[in-house]
């Protein structure tokens, strides 16, 4: 029976129902869905050799005969042993497997096959739990044999073949990338690339149709990006007019001056925001950078207009931290904070329904909260500006669903991040949005001395964080993990705070915060650490974003090489926020040259976007997009490091819709749009 793209699983050999059930498991149901099922990684068993020509510790593939099989228990052990000694033209082998014992009804002396696996040196010179089939087969030897992630019951084995078959159904992929971009790039056709990822013949072949499959994903995303700030061109939404009397005097009764960089990227705001189509801009400062007042002078320019602005952020801290924060600049306003745990109007604690029906009725025209505000049951009319804070956490999904919210007037749209991106990849990264950036920190801000701290300098390092708690400055001590259970070689909040109350801080005040913490237990220390009562905070990564302490002078963070530099660079970002000299101290027990060249990087500059050029650099692949893409197909090949093919993906767009605005000449593009954004559920 021919096999089809929208066949069931089922259809394919070997496929039984517990092995469909499996698949499901994988969210594999059709053909299709097995083809696009990809490998996480290859065994090289290309390397084929006679028999006399194997060498210890090689991965090689031999045929034979096999001429004895056997098995026996093992000593000490309850293992089983299979014993089996295969040859060639040119001499014999030992194989061994070990708790395979169903070999022996299976295998049989005469029986000629292929073997591949390594020659280990500790059993005699053998070939070690080796894969075998018929020879000349060539799906599980002899070639490079692709290497899938499992599930229950199913086997590499079984589902290596079923791969296999499924390929004869390949030529029926329709490719979405015109033939014109194909020929230009060098580009096979889409069912060739799939064939090559599953059983390439060659490691060039495997390169080539990996990069084909980048390229694909990356000019996919180009086009939804398009599509996105095509939609934004369609939308109408309020015009906020620029009223330079509200903008001067807000900006007059601010304790401290704003730096060029801030003045500008509001005034980006304000201009955008009087334009009869949404917003939709990212503004990128680095730690510190001063991000929250330029949100408050766009807020302040909506509410003055009787409109209502929504800030969204990933956190109750952080969500509690700006509502104190906004309702200082803003005191003109009731300012709601709106959490799972938390309601507020003003310092008002209230209920739910009182926040939301001041929201409903106009009463309140600002609110604060995580994204328990975006439930459908939160209603709220002329909402003219929504606010989110570290957009990488809130995605294109979300960005898009905003503009189909509500009214058919769209909201006017600001993201924010503290995670530099490397201009290298901005546009690529957010390409529906206008980018504002602030490099500039206010004046008075002093760079943080940073240093790794060696195991023999500790008790130098502790010293100095008692210097500084008796000049009444406060601590952050930053561990991995919560708990010494959680993962074995980390330090942990528990193990820390432990040692440190026992050790080198015994005479001083410490607590702790983390994400097992309930809400109000870490409210409650966060509020002592800002009132002074606590000297030392030991805390996991909690404190990355929403804690703003300027009396905290000193950061010191275990387990330094688990993290990455961006967030390394938040972390440190919790000191240093006021003119007093901070420190940041970088522990490490056990990081490789490489970890150690990262945080030498850290020692050496204060600049977010340098390192995060750096961290590039360093660390290659490795998917930076992580939720900023939440809602478009998540990447399964292109990585940070891709920026070439990110580029040729970005021109090709450009002039495709250059030439072509609607697509007309593409359908299978459009189509392909389509289904994409459909299957995002982009609600």
């Amino acid at each position: 029976m021919a096999l089809h793209l929208n066949s069931y699983v089922s259809e394919l050999p070997g496929i039984g129902a517990k092995a469909v059930k499996d698949l499901k498991n994988m969210g594999i149901l059709s053909v299709y869905d097995l083809l696009f099922y990809v490998p996480f990684r290859y065994d090289d068993f290309s390397n084929i050799k006679p028999i006399a020509k194997v060498k210890v510790d090689e991965m090689v593939t031999v045929s034979g005969s096999i001429v004895s099989i056997d098995s026996h228990p093992a000593k000490n052990s309850r293992m089983t042993i299979v014993n089996a000694v295969i040859e060639d033209e040119t001499g014999e082998l030992p194989i061994i497997w070990f708790n395979q014992k169903y070999l022996i009804d299976t295998l049989r002396p005469g029986m000629r096959l292929s073997f591949s696996g390594r020659i280990d040196f500790r059993f005699r010179k053998a070939l070690v739990n080796p894969v075998f089939e018929p020879e000349g087969k060539r799906v599980h030897t002899g070639r490079i044999v692709p290497v899938y992630g499992l599930s229950g019951s199913l086997t590499m084995k079984r589902l290596r073949t079923a791969i296999n078959c499924a390929l004869s159904a390949s030529d029926e992929l329709i490719d979405w990338v015109p033939e014109i971009i194909r020929s230009e790039e060098g580009h096979t056709k889409l069912s060739t690339t799939i064939r090559s990822v599953h059983f390439p013949e060659s490691h060039r072949e495997l390169s080539e149709a990996i990069e084909r499959l980048k390229f694909d994903e990356l000019l996919l995303h180009q086009f939804l990006f398009a599509r996105s700030r095509q939609d934004r061109k369609k939308h109408k939404s309020f015009v906020i007019p620029i009223d330079e009397q509200v903008l001067k005097t807000f900006v007059a009764q601010l304790p401290f001056e704003l730096t060029f960089a801030q003045k500008k990227s509001a005034w980006e705001i304000v201009q955008d925001l009087a334009k009869p189509n949404p917003m939709n801009r990212l503004l990128q400062g680095d730690v510190g950078s001063g991000k929250t007042v330029v949100a408050a002078i766009a807020a302040n320019s909506v509410l003055s207009n009787k409109f209502t602005v929504v800030y969204l952020v990933p956190t109750e801290i952080l969500a509690v931290q700006q509502h104190a924060v906004f309702s200082k600049f803003l005191p003109s306003y009731e300012i709601a904070l709106f959490t799972r745990s938390q309601k507020r109007i003003s310092d008002q604690e209230v209920k739910k329904e009182e926040v939301l029906n001041q929201l409903k009725n106009g009463t309140v025209q600002c609110v604060i909260g995580t994204h328990a505000l975006l439930e459908e049951m939160v209603e709220i009319p002329n909402l003219a500006f929504v606010i989110v804070d570290e957009q990488h956490r809130f995605g294109v999904a979300q960005r898009h669903a905003l503009l189909e919210k509500g009214s058919k007037i769209s909201a006017h749209l600001l993201s924010m991040t503290a995670t530099p991106i490397p201009r290298s990849l901005s546009l690529t990264i957010y390409g529906d949005l206008d980018i504002s950036v602030i490099l500039e920190l206010p004046k008075g801000r002093k760079p943080i001395g940073t240093a790794i701290i060696e195991s023999q300098h500790r008790t130098g390092m502790w010293q100095h964080v008692k210097d500084q708690i008796a000049l009444g400055r406060q601590i952050y001590v930053v561990c991995p993990l919560i708990d010494p259970s959680d993962k074995l070689g980390a330090k942990s909040v528990t193990d820390v705070s432990g040692q440190l109350k026992k050790g080198p801080l015994k005479d001083f005040k410490i607590n702790v915060l983390h994400g097992k913490l309930k809400s109000d237990e870490k409210q409650d220390a966060i509020q002592k650490f800002k009132d002074g009562k606590t000297d030392v905070l030991v805390s996991t990564t909690v404190v990355e974003v929403g804690v703003d302490v300027p009396n905290a002078t000193v950061m010191v963070i275990f387990g330094a090489e688990r993290f990455g530099l961006a967030q390394l660079h938040q972390l440190r970002g919790r000191v240093g926020r006021s003119d007093m000299t901070s420190y940041c101290y970088l522990l490490s027990d056990d990081a490789s040259e490489i970890a150690l060249e990262r945080l030498r990087t850290l020692e050496q500059t204060q600049n977010g976007f340098e390192l995060a050029e750096k961290d590039l650099e360093l660390r290659g692949p490795g998917n930076i997009f992580g939720n900023a893409q939440s809602g478009f197909p998540d990447f399964q090949f292109a990585t940070s490091a891709d920026v070439e093919i990110m580029k040729t993906a970005r021109d090709w767009t450009t002039k495709l819709l250059n030439e072509d605005p609607k697509l007309e000449k593409y359908p299978l593009i459009l189509e392909k749009i389509y289904t994409t954004f459909e299957e995002a559920h982009l609600e």
